[in-house]
């Protein structure tokens, strides 16, 4: 089943101490949609009415097996920063395929982009004088599939000397100058070529920056041959 968002506190973890970690790349929540209902006369007694409409979320309480069709990127495939690779993925509502396109850029973390971030005073200690490295996302709805209220997928980034950025974890969006993340799509997600942009936060120095970023997600896996990357 998709995980929820939870909100536990906000906690800085310095690069290489932890294994990286994100939201699910799966997960959304009910879309319901309630009817109207309309009054004529000075009675204002109801002339009709609809009842409520529910979408159908199969995938709420059972996990799907997703496919690795001639559309999507084949395990061991590996593509360049601003390349775009196909994964399957599943929301609350159907199983389709997800264009994603990354960049990434490094950027001086100033004193008003730490202190506007919802942390602990000791947690924005710890990222004065470091770099923060946006991982800007670009995710289309390549099939036209109901992808509405989809988190992100979850990615693994290595840096330069082949170990891991910093992130920041927690129940709120992280947003600063120049890196927004939005969270999940929206609900009309569900066209073909509806195009969705965010973007994650990571930190660290300047001399050992990401250089790439892994997809691990079943159907694929954590072994770079199995996995989706982006390099640059």
């Amino acid at each position: 089943m998709p995980a929820r968002l939870k909100r536990p506190h906000v906690v800085v973890l310095a690069a290489l101490a932890f294994a990286v970690a994100g939201c699910s790349p799966v997960t959304g929540h009910a879309s319901v949609e309630s009817g109207s209902v309309k009054t004529t006369g000075p009675s204002g007694a109801a002339s009709g009415s609809t009842a409520p409409t529910t979408t159908e979320r199969p995938y709420m309480t059972v996990t799907p097996t997703l496919e690795i069709t001639d559309d999507a990127a084949k395990p061991g495939t590996k593509v360049k920063f601003g390349e775009q690779a196909v994964i399957p993925v599943y929301s609350y509502y159907a199983k389709g395929l997800l264009g994603i396109t990354l960049t990434t850029e490094a950027v001086k973390a100033s004193d008003e982009d730490i202190e506007s971030l919802p942390l602990k005073d000791e947690d924005k200690v710890k990222l004065r004088g470091k770099y923060f490295f946006f991982v800007h996302q670009t995710l289309v709805n390549m099939d036209g599939s109901n992808l509405s209220e989809l988190y992100p997928p979850s990615l693994t980034p290595a840096t330069k000397s082949g170990g891991w950025p910093g992130q920041i974890f927690g129940g709120r969006n992280a947003s600063v100058n120049g890196c927004d993340e939005t969270g999940s799509t929206p609900k009309d997600f569900t066209a073909k070529g509806a195009k969705h942009e965010t973007c994650k936060i990571y930190f660290g120095v300047a001399t050992d920056p990401i250089t790439s970023i892994a997809y691990t997600t079943k159907p694929y896996d954590s072994a770079a041959s199995k996995a989706v990357t982006w390099k640059k």
